[in-house]
């Protein structure tokens, strides 16, 4: 386990532990992070997969149609959990803390997608 993953690790923990409630703080940032594509996050993603690939560097997010169908695919995706997280059970938290602990292949690959395309 790299030092990002043990701090991301820790972080969706505490989001878990306070997803309980109307609104999913963990839903939130990922709006967010699917509309702004902020640097820190894409950055983030290639050291929390430091040991298990290339790291690519960063550029300015594209507007091309393979990254806004990323975008939208996430965007729908978040809704979703959104109004799912309502239900007395954390799913976002839950399903970043497997993202986090798993690191599978398809979220990088993903995340490169929705800055890219």
């Amino acid at each position: 386990m790299n030092r990002t993953q043990l701090k991301c690790l820790l972080v969706m923990i505490v989001l878990a532990l306070i997803g309980f409630g109307p609104l999913s703080l963990t839903c939130l940032i990922g709006l967010f992070v699917v509309i702004a594509r902020p640097r820190w996050f894409f950055e983030l993603v290639q050291d929390l997969y430091r040991n298990g690939g290339n790291k690519v560097p960063f550029a300015p997010p594209a507007r091309s149609a393979a990254a806004n169908v990323a975008r939208c695919k996430a965007f729908v995706c978040l809704i979703g959990l959104l109004l799912l997280d309502i239900a007395p059970v954390p799913v976002a938290g839950s399903l970043g803390l497997y993202l986090v602990i798993a690191r599978p292949k398809w979220f990088k690959a993903f995340v490169e997608t929705l800055y890219f395309g």
